[in-house]
């Protein structure tokens, strides 16, 4: 899997994660307020940034 597509597939679930938390508290089964999301939101940006580090050797091919 290239880098790229690691960083779609990691963004994307990123998403699909904040798209729940939103649901769950629109239908109050949790009670979303800025002193925990901001939290939340930098972990899924440190997992972003970690996902998309590390080489790739068909990003980088050795001549």
């Amino acid at each position: 899997m290239s880098k790229q597509q690691r960083r779609a597939l990691v963004g994307g679930i990123l998403f699909v994660l904040l798209g729940i938390l939103f649901l769950l508290e629109a239908l109050e089964v949790y009670e979303l307020e800025p002193a925990t999301l901001w939290p939340l939101l930098l972990v899924a940006l440190g997992i972003a940034v970690l996902a998309g580090t590390g080489g790739d050797d068909e990003d980088n091919p050795a001549t």
